[in-house]
């Protein structure tokens, strides 16, 4: 994923930061414990797309 889009890119729902997790292929939003699929390079920021962390407390720490 290109470094200046990860620089812009923000949680559609709360506005916040993202952490890419490369070997993932997602965008992680820690307040809203969501993890946007990365395809093809391409970030899809969609709420029904998103993977729920709520179950992955230990992997936000």
């Amino acid at each position: 994923m290109d470094p200046r889009l990860l620089e812009i890119l923000v949680c559609p729902l709360c506005k916040g930061p993202l952490e890419h997790r490369k070997a993932q292929a997602e965008l992680v939003c820690r307040p809203c414990r969501l993890a946007y699929p990365v395809k093809d390079d391409i970030p899809v920021m969609l709420e029904a797309e998103a993977r729920s962390l709520a179950e992955d407390a230990p992997e936000l720490g």
